[in-house]
């Protein structure tokens, strides 16, 4: 017998940018809400509900969408410690148990784009069928470069090992080639990374990727029904995507006047996860960054705030991604400060950044018909948030305030908090990585 859940009485917001409801009530029959109304509960609704929660007094809210959080990443501080030091056994073993604290922290659905082996396919599977807690995950491969590219980050007589986050692709047959192996490995969306190094220097260079190399991955992707994604943070990588047929973009810190509109009408979205860059800028010090990181970080952000600006005036959708999983950024602890700085830095309403972390995400990636919103026929993912985040956007930061999540009509439980990882030997390799965590009321410190 399925259950029936009926949460009754609070503030409504529904993820789609909608006005909120007052007094609204939700009914959830298994896991997907089947009914949605204001103050009295539809005549029709005559089967009584097996379980009724009152939120009143409360928020009703959809479950956060974080659209860049890296499961396998386990906290690395470097290219080494990600790529190298972790085997795919600890890798997708600590993948799911550190998806656990992201989904205490509201956040009931994630993108991952990218990271080593097949790690987060793995734990998507192991989460959907039930074996351990977390988020829905909509996820990719390993990240397709080519030689050169950003992902090229280890001497060339090393090129990337198996266990790297990029695949080197020297040729268009191979970049085929793995994409196709991709989706025989059952990925969600396909990843790009297109950014060239030469790109660092020169800022008028090109990406790694040629025209037809674009062209022919990007249509690949989509004739197999994969979305494709792409790190592009530089004008010409932006603008060859696009042309071809880019999904969205990452970063899409350097965006040229003449492309916004471009994008606009190809329908792309942009990712431009600000606070990763934020909180080096922020924190960088206490956490080992170098003096000239943190000043290429402060340039980043200031591009992607007016990349965002500018967008925002073009109606073009603006995801909101943190990009978790690194040192700086750990899993469970950032998930809600892109809205706060989509406000903070950006001008939009805390409405719109809510919706930013929810519908449009869900837009984005092609799961809006199942998640994102509150609406008829999606999953029951949502949370009860003790005060209104339409007056105070910073409060989804702080956990105390999300009084109850809820995936798939089922109340998650969140008293059963994973222990934070001993800092130490991770397979036979020694790990020194300083951890941004959250201190006692409010105070930010890196802790080993």
């Amino acid at each position: 017998m399925q259950t029936i859940l009926d949460i009754v009485g609070g503030t409504l917001i529904d993820g789609t940018g909608a006005q909120p409801v007052a007094q609204a009530g939700i009914r959830i029959v298994g896991e997907r809400i089947t009914d949605v109304w204001s103050s009295v509960r539809p005549a029709h609704l005559t089967m009584p509900p097996t379980g009724t929660i009152d939120a009143t007094g409360k928020t009703v809210m959809p479950g956060l969408i974080d659209a860049h959080v890296h499961l396998s990443y386990g906290e690395g501080r470097t290219a080494e410690e990600v790529d190298v030091y972790a085997g795919p056994e600890w890798s997708a073993i600590r993948a799911v148990w550190n998806a656990q604290k992201v989904l205490n922290a509201g956040v009931t659905t994630i993108v991952d784009p990218g990271g080593t082996y097949y790690v987060s396919v793995a734990a998507r599977d192991a989460i959907a069928t039930g074996m351990f807690s977390g988020p829905r995950n909509y996820c990719s491969g390993r990240h397709i470069s080519a030689d050169g590219g950003f992902a090229d980050y280890f001497p060339s007589w090393i090129g990337l090992p198996p266990s790297a986050e990029g695949v080197l692709c020297g040729t268009k047959d191979e970049m085929l080639r793995e994409i196709r192996r991709q989706i025989k490995s059952r990925v969600d969306f396909i990843k790009l990374s297109g950014d060239s190094q030469a790109q660092e220097k020169n800022m008028d260079c090109g990406p790694c990727f040629t025209d037809e190399e674009f062209q022919a991955m990007i249509a690949m992707a989509h004739q197999l029904s994969r979305k494709v994604a792409i790190h592009a943070r530089h004008a010409e990588t932006i603008h060859k995507a696009t042309k071809y047929g880019i999904d969205w973009i990452y970063h899409a810190s350097h965006v040229r006047d003449a492309d916004f509109e471009m994008l606009k009408q190809a329908g792309v979205s942009l990712c431009p996860t600000l606070t990763f860059g934020m909180n080096i800028i922020t924190f960088g010090k206490e956490c080992g960054s170098t003096p000239g990181h943190i000043d290429l970080c402060k340039r980043e952000v200031d591009a992607m705030v007016r990349t965002c600006i500018k967008a925002r005036e073009y109606g073009i959708p603006i995801m909101a991604g943190t990009e978790s999983g690194f040192a700086v950024c750990p899993y469970g602890d950032w998930h809600a400060r892109e809205m706060e700085l989509l406000v903070d830095l950006c001008g939009f309403s805390p409405m719109e950044a809510i919706t930013s972390s929810t519908y449009t995400n869900a837009c984005a990636i092609g799961a809006a018909a199942d998640v994102g919103s509150l609406q008829p026929g999606r999953y029951g993912d949502l949370l009860i948030v003790d005060g209104d985040p339409l007056k105070k956007i910073g409060l989804l930061q702080d956990q105390k305030n999300i009084e109850m999540v809820i995936k798939g009509g089922a109340e998650v439980e969140r008293h059963v908090v994973p222990p934070r990882r001993r800092m130490g030997h991770e397979s036979g390799f020694a790990v020194s990585t300083m951890i941004l965590r959250k201190g006692p009321e409010g105070v930010f410190a890196a802790l080993p």
